[in-house]
């Protein structure tokens, strides 16, 4: 029983020793979170077309996409402002009526709506079909929006953190600790497109997209 007794005291004591306050010294510790957002009218809308062939062998059906592609990838080139890229490729085999499908996507990015519309339109019809359409942030929207939206939530935190700490009778020493969420990217805003070869444009009308950004902080006050 003594030699038990021995051993937790020695774990005890270990234990002990190991223990480190994690906000050593006088003060209490207040936690508190904050968020902000800020609105962005979309820079950029994109488009997804398809183009679809079925064809006898699977030969057959790839080559009429690869020609449909190549053809479309050269018309989209040649449209101002406008990336394209080209996305999933299949090829699978229909049992009834028995032949092989083989189909090809196409990504537009654009800042000029009108000029990507207009292209939607003369690739549509040459029998590429409409799969999506949205708009959304350039990659240097989406971290300018970001980061103000951050800036906001601290902002918001740390005057919160200062009016707590008067309404106690205390003031703010130090903020030990901060975790800052500035967000997913925000998703695009998608909008209906028509699928049917050779379909009208769609009309398209941008909304304003919320970024958000929040903050968490472990802040020491002290008696002023």
């Amino acid at each position: 029983m003594r030699r038990i007794l021995l051993l937790l005291a020695l774990l005890s004591g270990t234990a002990a020793a190991e223990t480190v306050p994690v906000y050593p010294g006088p003060g209490t510790l207040l936690r508190l979170s904050e968020s902000a957002e800020v609105t962005r009218l979309p820079d950029e809308v994109r488009a997804t077309l398809r183009y679809e062939a079925r064809e006898a062998t699977p030969a057959a059906a790839q080559a009429a996409v690869n020609r449909a592609m190549t053809a479309a990838l050269e018309t989209a080139r040649g449209a101002p402002g406008v990336t394209a890229s080209t996305g999933a490729y299949g090829t699978y085999r229909q049992e009834d009526p028995p032949r092989w499908v083989a189909s090809q996507s196409l990504n537009l990015r654009a800042a000029d709506q009108s000029a990507l519309l207009d292209l939607l339109g003369t690739l549509q019809s040459r029998g590429l079909a409409l799969a999506g359409l949205e708009h959304g942030l350039t990659r240097d929207a989406r971290r300018t929006a970001r980061q103000e939206a951050a800036a906001m939530a601290l902002d918001a935190l740390r005057r919160r953190a200062d009016a707590l700490a008067a309404g106690i009778g205390m003031r703010v020493e130090r903020i030990a600790e901060i975790d800052l969420d500035a967000g997913d990217a925000p998703s695009p805003r998608p909008m209906m497109a028509a699928m049917a070869r050779g379909a009208p444009v769609p009309v398209a009308q941008a909304e304003d997209i919320v970024v958000t950004a929040s903050a968490q902080a472990v802040v020491v006050l002290v008696p002023r």
